[in-house]
């Protein structure tokens, strides 16, 4: 007796289908795992590009005993390195070069830091950009700054007094005000300028950094020393007090700014514009350099204008509560004269935002020659 057992199997067809599924799913799984090292390789190029832009400009958030600690590059030297062997290799017998500015991860490959992570050269040119070709798929840039001479030459304003608060007057040309900072070329160099009567004094080729200011008043040797710590694009202010009370009191020649009682108002849609008037009531011209503005609540603006005039622009970030505004030439206010100024623009984020009222709000406003007027508008 012969028993017949069902028998199975796959028919080619079946086996086909398989080998096809096997292949869709396989190649998936391929661009899959193409994709996510894709990715990878930009997240680790864009990381270096960043350490990259720290090391010639420095990291903005490192800071030590209340000063921004890291300029790179830049601080150290004063000018843009030309390739990027400078961040690594001292480009020429330089003496305030402080590096390397960035590390090699890998001893193998001493120039890796030059490299993405394709393994590309980035393009870099001495300027501000630094680029990658992202491997050919997606090209990656990186700016050091807005523009270069943010990095190189940025301004430095500063009022100076005697230890009673009075300013140099008629003494002033027997002031000189020095600062120290480094050439581009390896060493430094320094720039000297007396303050005016009202004890403002500017310059404005200065680099990033910190640098020293000395101040000395050469009729009693009294000197004070100070460091300006110089941010890219807003520069730096300094006050300087001299140890000794040394200038005769101003007695109303200088130093008279005043609020015009009633003046203060808002105008605008939102009322986000500020206006209010100042007089000199001292016998002498008074010369305003910058302009610092304190108020609650955390508003931020971004023009001022002078008597009719546009002397402070910023859009990113508009300046805040507390900031100095530097105004873009030294204003004068002759004695007797009545000056209007706006404050415009009040929004509620540093890069705008919406329009912010400004009814009702306090506020103090200190000149760099020395005064400070108060009021709350209606």
């Amino acid at each position: 007796m012969i028993v017949r057992r069902n028998q199975t199997g796959f028919t080619l067809i079946e086996i086909l289908m398989v080998v096809v599924i096997i292949g869709v799913l396989s190649t998936v799984a391929l661009r899959s795992v193409q994709n996510s090292m894709e990715s990878a390789r930009v997240n680790e190029t864009q990381d270096e590009m960043q350490a990259l832009a720290h090391a010639i400009a420095g990291n903005p958030e490192l800071y030590a005993n209340g000063f921004r600690s890291d300029f790179g590059y830049v601080g150290d030297v004063g000018a843009l390195p030309v390739a990027l062997d400078n961040l690594v290799t001292n480009p020429g017998g330089y003496s305030t070069w402080n590096g390397p500015y960035i590390g090699r991860r890998f001893t193998e490959d001493p120039d890796g830091y030059k490299k993405d992570a394709w393994g590309n050269t980035y393009t870099f040119s001495g300027g501000i950009t630094i680029a990658s070709t992202g491997g050919g798929v997606t090209p990656l840039t990186k700016n050091v700054a807005s523009a270069s001479t943010d990095l190189t030459t940025t301004p430095v304003a500063g009022t100076l007094t005697d230890a009673a608060g009075n300013p140099p007057g008629d003494s002033s040309v027997a002031v000189s005000i020095t600062i120290t900072y480094p050439n581009g070329s390896g060493s430094t160099t320094t720039a000297t300028v007396n303050p005016n009567a009202g004890g403002g004094f500017s310059l404005s080729t200065i680099p990033v950094g910190n640098h020293q200011v000395h101040a000395v008043y050469r009729a009693t040797d009294d000197t004070v020393y100070a460091v300006a710590s110089v941010l890219p694009r807003s520069g730096a202010t300094v006050g300087l007090r001299l140890p000794g009370a040394v200038f005769a009191p101003t007695g109303g020649g200088v130093g008279g700014i005043e609020y015009v009682a009633g003046t203060a108002a808002t105008s605008g849609s939102s009322d986000e514009d500020l206006n209010f008037s100042i007089t000199n009531t001292s016998s002498a011209g008074i010369v305003v350099q910058w302009m610092v503005l304190t108020y609650s609540p955390s508003v931020h603006y971004r023009r001022i204008r002078w008597n009719g005039t546009s002397v402070f622009n910023e859009t990113n970030p508009r300046a805040s509560s507390g900031d100095t505004a530097p105004l873009t030439s030294p204003q004068s206010i002759n004695a007797g004269a009545i000056i209007p100024i706006n404050v415009q623009d009040f929004q509620n984020a540093p890069t705008g935002g919406s329009n912010t009222s400004v009814e009702g709000v306090t506020f103090t406003i200190e000149f760099s020659s020395g005064e400070s007027i108060s009021f709350t508008t209606p």
